[in-house]
């Protein structure tokens, strides 16, 4: 069953809140779907994170595509692609919790990504909450 939830995102000194989407998958997987904040730069873009007790998976569509894998002590590499070139990029996540339940959940990750040979120590929090009907 898909829900509405209320998405917080802070990574760095940025953060932003959207709506977007919460529904079960497989293997007890959460998915989160939003759309990208336009004020952001990143209008056009929709994300779609599938979350695992030790895994998540960020994949951006439209104007960005990505596909970025986050496992604690693992490194993932994949493409970046974006309108001015794709760049090879890679994952390094040092530390990774996710916790979901019912009524949303959040996921918090301290990691290295390396995007066209930059390296950048990064840390996300996400927290995601249903709304409640009216």
């Amino acid at each position: 069953m898909e829900q509405n939830v209320t998405i917080t995102v802070r990574g760095g000194d940025a953060g932003y809140t959207v709506r977007g989407s919460m529904a079960s998958g497989a293997d007890g997987a959460v998915l989160l779907r939003y759309e990208e904040p336009a004020e952001l730069g990143m209008g056009g873009v929709s994300t779609e994170l599938t979350l695992s007790a030790d895994r998540a998976v960020l994949r951006r569509t439209g104007a960005v595509r990505c596909e970025l894998r986050f496992a604690a002590g693992e490194t993932h590499s994949s493409v970046y692609e974006t309108a001015h070139g794709s760049f090879p990029a890679t994952v390094e996540t040092h530390f990774l919790r996710v916790r979901f339940g019912a009524r949303g959940g959040a996921l918090e990750a301290r990691y290295t990504l390396t995007l066209g040979g930059a390296a950048d120590e990064r840390r996300l929090k996400l927290l995601a909450r249903t709304e409640e009907k009216a």
